[in-house]
């Protein structure tokens, strides 16, 4: 199971790849609003897909208090 600071890494590495690719490497709020949004868009677009950005937005939320608690009682 990754630790907390394995998790951060990886979200440094996603918006790093994003915005090297599409965003500003200078301006890492402006692209983690832009990846939120393409992901929106994907959800909005590719339902065939099955995802619902919002009920998984949520379920995120969840999955980050149990982990950040995790933390705390360790």
């Amino acid at each position: 199971m990754p630790t907390n600071g394995e998790r951060a890494e990886r979200g440094r590495e996603v918006l790093a790849m994003y915005a090297m690719r599409f965003g500003d490497p200078h301006d890492p709020r402006s692209n983690l609003v832009d990846v939120l949004t393409d992901l929106m868009h994907l959800a909005a677009r590719e339902a065939e897909l099955g995802l619902e950005f919002d009920s998984s937005l949520k379920m995120a939320q969840f999955h980050f208090e149990a982990e950040a608690e995790e933390c705390l009682d360790t």
